[in-house]
């Protein structure tokens, strides 16, 4: 992309009721691969790695839990996706579908269902495929994360000066903490924060594809 990317403000929020969560701290917990290839100012979205991607999880055997961790894991897999958003090649369509793509992560952790995130996933995007990848292991041996809310504020946007059907959302993630179980069990939290991502969308024909998404430092500068 170009070094001299011209931004745009974006005054859309988009809240969730629920208990939240940091994505960029729950993706270290969970040895995630956040910071994605192609989403610098000063490169496309080329160069990525092959993913690998795993089927969709299928039913495991549960193992024995004690009522209130049970209670917890019915309640994770009972949890609603989030509101579906209308496909538009603007730059609220771009930071609408970045956000629905960002309400998506606790639902797929919650319930194993990765049908949504897949469709809208980059086959070279390596943090949607580590993502993936993940829940998937996590629920195949009985594990899940606790249902979280998320306060998602775009806060600008900028294209491709080589593609204009790239755009680059940058937004905030404002969150709580929240427990994520493994099938053995064991328990861990992710402590609250506030984060801004970067998530670079290609718009295909009739609809927005996640290429990559990546942390910044700071709430004021990228991470490079």
């Amino acid at each position: 992309m170009s070094t001299t990317p011209a931004t745009r403000s974006v005054s859309r929020r988009r809240r969730r009721p629920l208990s939240t969560i940091s994505l960029a701290r729950l993706a270290a917990a969970l040895g995630l691969v956040l910071l994605g290839a192609g989403c610098s100012h000063d490169s496309g979205a080329s160069g990525l790695p092959t993913p690998a991607w795993t089927p969709s999880p299928t039913a495991a055997a549960t193992p024995t839990l004690p009522p209130e961790q049970a209670e917890a894991r019915a309640t994770a897999l009972a949890m609603e996706p989030p509101d579906p958003y209308t496909p538009e090649f603007t730059p609220t369509g771009a930071a609408d579908a970045a956000t629905y793509f960002l309400e998506l992560f606790p639902y797929v952790f919650a319930t194993g269902d990765l049908d949504a995130w897949k469709n809208m996933s980059d086959d070279d995007c390596e943090f949607c495929n580590s993502v993936a990848d993940d829940v998937y292991e996590r629920h195949e041996a009985g594990g899940w994360v606790d249902p979280w809310g998320q306060e998602i504020t775009p806060l600008e946007w900028w294209t491709d000066q080589e593609d204009p059907n790239r755009y680059v959302v940058r937004s905030q993630i404002v969150s709580e903490a929240h427990t994520a179980h493994s099938g053995d069990g064991t328990q861990s939290t992710v402590e609250t924060a506030d984060d801004i991502l970067l998530i670079q969308l290609y718009w295909t024909t009739s609809d927005w594809h996640i290429e990559a998404v990546e942390a910044t430092q700071d709430n004021g500068g990228d991470s490079q």
